[in-house]
């Protein structure tokens, strides 16, 4: 049975994908809140999703195994008030992205139940 990995595409395809997430937050008004809460140069945040999301979908170990966790990512971004419209602008961000790549339909969906959970469980404020 393949990986997420290897059903997205890889490293280039996972590359595009953090790109054009990070490319959808910076032109879409819709993710102004979540897009406030990153440095003005998103170079850094784009090769990190970059590299969390190879890990993650079983890819190389490209972030460090002991960050690619649930926990981690919780406390990674503890300090910053993540709400319902904080997930919502998140996933919008993310579900275009994938959208707009033309990610097959059953893969998007499955992704974007394993992308719902984690920024679900982020969340730290009602």
């Amino acid at each position: 049975m393949q990986s997420l990995y290897e059903r997205v595409g890889g490293q280039t395809q996972l590359a595009k994908l953090a790109n054009r997430f990070y490319d959808v937050m910076m032109r879409d008004q819709v993710a102004s809140t979540v897009l406030n809460m990153h440095p003005k140069d998103l170079t850094r945040s784009r090769k990190r999703l970059e590299h969390y999301l190879c890990e993650w979908f079983g890819g190389p170990s490209l972030y460090g195994k002991q960050y690619v966790n649930a926990e981690w990512i919780k406390s990674r971004h503890k300090h910053l008030a993540i709400g319902l419209e904080e997930r919502n602008q998140w996933m919008h961000c993310m579900t275009t992205a994938m959208r707009e790549l033309d990610i097959e339909p059953s893969l998007q969906q499955e992704l974007t139940n394993k992308f719902f959970e984690l920024s679900g469980f982020i969340r730290n404020n009602v």
